[in-house]
């Protein structure tokens, strides 16, 4: 595969604004290269190179990619990659010159579009509109295999250029290749919202239901004496959290990988907010005396590697249970397991009362899918609500697809007559409500683009959402996050919908509360 054939690709995929047409075109892109070709060209579409940096930067690019073209090759992407790993492999004395002349010499020999292309992979600044994400889509697209697999693979990995190429060369066999590692952090799993409280019960019938803490999320890798400790983010602060550190080393097993939540507690046993937790991890001196001040309690909810066996694919329900024979009683989180609303619900408030967010419920099969927010977690928490306009909806997808979906939703502003968009929702919507809420929606269109239908600001919609924060993507200057629709209020006109600056009551009430917490 030739170096012109991945910038021709590239640059129709930054010219599109279509996802599934990019998408589309890296995939066939990808079908028709072979063994290490698959590797190189999924990195450059991701707009990475394998070696990951090369010291150079734009200072010395501009001084030769003006180099003219005098020995025209068609070079291909091993030749490229070669390149690289010369480039990589200078150090020392000399080797910016030599850098440089190897720059001078490639540049001698391919044409305009081919220099921006490099220049833009060295920097890490190619503007293709793709990055990972889409790359990992296109894999899917060409393999046939789910996207929740390769994803997992990619987040144990880090290499998306690997991942490629086994699943096009081995097929799913082959991602079991892809294993976790210790002191190699794992992108953790991660849950969407339940619409309702049973929501879980109708998914699964029986569930197991956990305190959802509002802490800080670790993963805890042990190799006998040797302990690391990661956040959500995957990283490192081991030297920050020496409780954890002496709690590891005196559990049962030789290695492991497990998860849990730590929080700073209050003198009465409840759990700080989060922002005070979260002192600790900002703190890199006198770690000690910290220590003393806010000292960290931890709960434990998942296994995912133990003695040498990933438990990944395992079901939640064995991972638990593996993880309660190594960790202390005291050390794993509170949960119940019930197929019963009622005992969710008290479980819900016993949770609250005790100072916690909410709580999550898990299902009892679930595998641990490493990156990926999805169904087989739900958070349960309270909801506030607010009565909105609708100013527009977008086209659905799937099987949305033929009805406005995505709703666009706005608070009264007193002052200026107009609605302030504070983000938009297509979650708590029943197949009926979308069919009368397209007629509906069309009926009143005022314009539309390719892809929302804008409209009158007349019809009111009471919406749940679990908490504001302040966003610059917004006129309003505040977000809803986790918003769903309740139910439409036909009793209501939009003169009757909550204002803006009951919005910004609502959240500097809230953000009172946490002072007063605190």
């Amino acid at each position: 595969m030739l170096l012109k054939d991945i910038v021709t690709v590239s640059k129709r995929v930054r010219e599109t604004t279509r996802k599934k047409e990019k998408i589309f075109l890296i995939s066939d892109f990808l079908k028709n290269c072979r063994g290490k070709e698959i590797s190189i060209a999924s990195s450059y579409l991701s707009g990475e190179i394998p070696q990951q940096s090369l010291g150079i930067g734009w200072g010395i690019l501009e001084k030769v990619i003006s180099t003219p073209l005098l020995n025209p090759k068609n070079i291909n992407l091993i030749e490229v990659d070669q390149f690289f790993n010369e480039i990589s492999s200078l150090s020392g004395k000399g080797s910016l010159e030599k850098k440089v002349k190897l720059l001078q010499d490639l540049f001698s020999s391919i044409d305009e579009e081919e220099k921006q292309f490099i220049a833009g992979l060295i920097t890490g600044e190619l503007r293709q509109g793709a990055l990972v994400g889409i790359v990992i889509d296109a894999i899917t697209e060409a393999s046939n295999i789910p996207e929740q697999l390769i994803q997992q693979a990619f987040m144990l990995s880090g290499n998306i250029g690997e991942v490629a190429r086994v699943v096009l060369e081995e097929g799913v066999s082959g991602l079991s290749s892809f294993k976790p590692r210790l002191f190699k952090p794992i992108s953790p799993m991660l849950a969407n919202t339940a619409e309702k409280e049973d929501d879980p019960l109708l998914r699964w019938g029986e569930v197991a239901c956990e305190y959802k803490i509002d802490g800080a999320r670790i993963q805890v890798h042990k190799d006998k004496e040797e302990i690391k400790v990661f956040t959500r983010h995957l990283k490192e602060v081991t030297e920050r959290v020496p409780e954890i550190i002496e709690f590891a080393r005196g559990l049962p097993f030789d290695q492991a990988i497990f998860e849990g939540e730590v929080f700073a507690i209050r003198g009465d046993g409840r759990p700080m907010p989060f922002q005070i937790t979260m002192r600790r991890f900002g703190r890199v001196q006198e770690i000690e005396r910290i220590r003393k001040e806010l000292p960290l309690t931890s709960y434990f909810f998942d296994l995912l590697y133990i003695d040498g066996e990933s438990l990944l694919n395992e079901p939640y329900n064995k991972r638990f249970h593996l993880l309660s024979k190594h960790i202390p009683d005291r050390y794993i989180i509170p949960r119940i397991i019930t197929n019963q609303k009622d005992e969710i619900l008290n479980f819900l408030k016993k949770s609250l009362e005790e100072g916690n967010e909410g709580i999550m419920a898990k299902s009892m099969d679930s595998p641990y899918v490493a990156g990926h927010r999805g169904y087989y977690w739900l958070k349960i928490k309270p909801s506030q609500t607010l009565d909105l306009v609708i100013l527009g909806a977008e086209w659905g997808h799937g099987r949305r697809k033929g009805y406005l979906s995505n709703l666009h939703l706005g608070a009264r502003d007193p002052e200026s007559g107009r609605f302030i968009m504070l983000g938009k929702t297509f979650k708590g919507l029943t197949d009926e409500m979308l069919r009368w809420q397209t007629e509906k929606l069309l009926s009143i269109e005022i314009d539309r683009d390719e892809w929302t239908v804008y409209v009158q600001p007349s019809l009111v919609v009471e919406i749940a959402f679990d908490s504001l924060q302040e966003s610059p993507r917004y006129p309003g200057g505040l977000a809803l996050r986790f918003a769903r629709v309740k139910r439409y209020r036909p009793d209501k006109s939009p003169h009757e919908a909550d204002t803006i600056q009951k919005v910004w009551e609502i959240f500097e009430s809230n953000q009172r509360g946490v002072k007063n917490r605190i």
